[in-house]
């Protein structure tokens, strides 16, 4: 089953018109290699595309923009297939923040036929940390979209470490209550 943060249509179902526009990438062994990566909290980098992608499918949509572009260019815009964590950025070449949207654009290319819509959209996903100019509104879209994903990501990351801390904390308490009966139990 795959499933965007926070939805539970589950898009891996053929009957989906999202899976129509995408069946050929979700399913292909190089986007399925996004699933070693790491990209926010706990979040894959596949799952941060799904994520993205289905988002920015749906807001396209809504506003009748090229809903398939969306979708496929939102699929890829990470496809840099590389821990970003551990990677030693070389001597003259950009951070990845900049670097990676160039990296996934070339991979994409190279396994992938994209129209100029999807090329912009990958290419250009990091507005304004990348100075490029978007050139479509299916663009500017997914550079909302990206960074809503991406914090919504952290804080289920966040939420999940918070309630492991609070477990802790009853757990602690807990014992503490039964070592005050405990010794209370002694002294009587």
């Amino acid at each position: 089953m795959i499933r965007a943060l926070g939805s539970k249509i589950d898009l891996s179902q053929p009957d989906t018109e999202y899976n129509q526009m995408v069946c050929d990438l979700i399913s292909h062994e190089v986007v399925c290699q996004m699933k070693n990566y790491i990209q926010h909290g706990r979040t894959t980098t596949f799952q941060h595309c799904v994520n993205v992608s289905y988002y920015n499918y749906l807001i396209c949509k809504l506003l009748s923009l090229d809903a398939r572009a969306a979708a496929r260019g939102g699929l890829l815009h990470d496809l840099f297939l590389y821990d970003w964590h551990t990677r030693v950025t070389p001597v003259g070449e950009h951070n990845h923040a900049i670097a990676h949207a160039g990296t996934a654009l070339a991979n994409a290319k190279m396994y992938f036929a994209l129209d100029e819509k999807e090329t912009d959209i990958i290419k250009k996903h990091m507005f304004p940390v990348n100075p490029a100019l978007p050139k479509y509104s299916e663009t500017v879209v997914i550079t909302i979209v990206d960074k809503v994903c991406g914090v919504m990501e952290v804080l289920d990351y966040r939420r999940w470490e918070i309630k492991a801390l609070a477990r802790h904390f009853r757990y602690i308490r807990y014992v503490k209550g039964i070592e005050r009966a405990a010794v209370r139990a002694v002294e009587e």
